[in-house]
């Protein structure tokens, strides 16, 4: 192969990496490497459900880019040679010899950025510590639980909701004013963990006690079979209720089909699923909807209409929300948030908060509090967004939480995880969760319950995505564990 062609797939590799860590930041923040791989795994499937704002600046930073940096490097290396024409003949070994290696030195070095930056280390030493989740998890089958006055539950996920917009110091106002005038109570400090850092994690740590951690990549499955089985020996939130008698019914604005939410609903006792394809299929126009689907209004305008339903049918349920307006990059401005008057991405956070809201006060104000309790949670941290420098300037960020109910029980403490909200939510709805234990979670709830240690969280930090045979058990198909 000609040289010239090795220097150019060097240089290009190299390029590919800088501006592929460009739109990760740009797009995302700073996702680690394992949330990139799992996203990835799902290949073009994935490309047909996210926003196209993060599809045309892929397009844009990994695909057109590359090549003009190429050819910007390429022109950049002939002046270089001429410059090493006209240098003295005592210097042009070295500088030969650095324009030899140039592109293989270009190459390591975007490689190193690109593994620190996305904690490559980290994650192959995963495979090599103790095993935190075998450890620690309670399988929640294993508990007998037992009722008292249980209570229909609506479960709503806020897009990247965080505490810290009601900052009045760093944001001028209090972006979430109405969600925190709302009855009820909040945990002070609802931190995120590793495993938790994104939708279908979280929900899958705040449903089923358990980190979403890579499964596939670099093992003997794939990915598409794992996902068939998505957690499939795992006992989660939905799985209980269930089994009590419960309806389960999930309404997002987003595609279900996205980084496998729709397995993960199916496959743990959702009978209903509504996403971006449902809501197509009962007319809601291309035009009526932004780049992930659903604008908020418009799914809890649905979702009155459904909590009406569930209500008048008599039975026992749990009507599952999660919104998009806030998602990163740029934020959705609905246009009914616009004609109210709301601009840029403050303005969205605080027309979701009034939606939220008016959801709530819906609820209350039609007598459905009587027999249902609500819990209001941000998914996880905002990632990369117009108000992230504003963001940063807050000293501890956690994660939005309110818990919403006429007669709930006290409270034990302030921080709480996200595998915490599986007993914490069961005991929120009148259930009775033995020593307040069940998967990674230590319920929030009634003060004789067992808390947490103190090293918790640095211990999860370190050692919680460590490889588990327990956790790839959920996973396995029957007879392979």
């Amino acid at each position: 192969m000609p040289i010239s062609l090795l220097r150019g797939g060097a240089y290009l590799l190299a390029v590919f990496l800088l501006c592929f860590s460009y739109w990760l930041h740009r797009s995302f923040g700073q996702p680690d490497l394992g949330q990139i791989a799992y996203h990835l795994s799902f290949g073009v499937e994935l490309a047909d459900a996210v926003d196209p704002v993060v599809v045309r600046r892929f397009v844009r930073w990994c695909v057109l880019a590359p090549p003009i940096f190429l050819a910007v490097l390429y022109y950049a290396e002939r002046r270089w040679l001429r410059m090493i024409e006209k240098t003295p003949p005592r210097g042009h070994a070295l500088l030969y010899c650095l324009h030899r290696w140039f592109p293989q030195l270009m190459v390591l070095g975007a490689a190193l950025f690109w593994m620190s930056d996305v904690s490559a280390f980290k994650y192959v030493t995963e495979d090599f510590g103790p095993d935190y989740f075998g450890a620690n998890y309670v399988r929640p089958d294993a508990v007998t639980i037992t009722a008292h006055r249980p209570r229909n539950l609506v479960l709503i996920y806020v897009e990247s909701l965080e505490q810290g917009y009601s900052q009045r110091a760093v944001f001028g106002h209090d972006l979430l004013a109405p969600l925190n005038n709302l009855p009820g109570f909040s945990f002070g400090s609802y931190q995120q963990v590793a495993g938790t850092g994104w939708t279908i994690a979280a929900m899958v740590a705040t449903q089923c006690g358990v980190p979403l951690e890579r499964v596939t990549l670099l093992d003997g499955n794939t990915q598409g079979q794992a996902m068939d089985s998505f957690l499939k020996n795992a006992v989660c939130l939905t799985d209980l209720l269930a089994a009590r008698g419960y309806r389960n019914v999930f309404m997002g604005g987003a595609a279900t089909a996205f980084a496998g939410k729709d397995k993960f609903l199916s496959q743990h006792h959702y009978h209903e699923m509504y996403g971006r394809a449902e809501w197509r299929k009962s007319g809601v126009p291309e035009s009526a909807m932004n780049g992930w689907g659903l604008y908020d209004a418009d799914l809890f305008a649905r979702a009155r209409t459904r909590l009406r339903e569930l209500s008048a049918s008599g039975g026992k349920f749990n009507l599952t929300l999660l919104t998009v307006d806030t998602h990163e990059p740029e934020g959705h401005l609905s246009p009914s948030c616009a004609r109210r008057g709301f601009r840029g991405f403050d303005g969205v956070v605080s027309c979701t908060a009034q939606e939220v809201e008016d959801f709530v006060r819906y609820a209350r104000d039609n007598g459905y509090l009587r027999n249902t309790n609500i819990v209001i949670l941000g998914d996880h941290l905002a990632r990369k967004n117009p108000l992230t420098e504003k963001l940063s300037q807050v000293s501890e960020r956690t994660i939005f939480n309110r818990f919403i109910a006429q007669d709930a029980p006290p409270p034990n403490r302030a921080q709480m995880l996200h595998f915490d909200m599986l007993p914490t939510i069961l005991e929120f709805v009148g259930y009775d969760v033995p020593d307040g234990r069940m998967g990674l979670g230590y319920s929030g709830f009634n003060t004789h319950r067992a808390q947490p240690p103190k090293q918790r969280t640095a211990d999860m930090e370190q050692n919680l995505l460590n490889r588990s045979p327990e956790y790839m058990a959920l996973w396995a198909e029957q007879g392979e564990h």
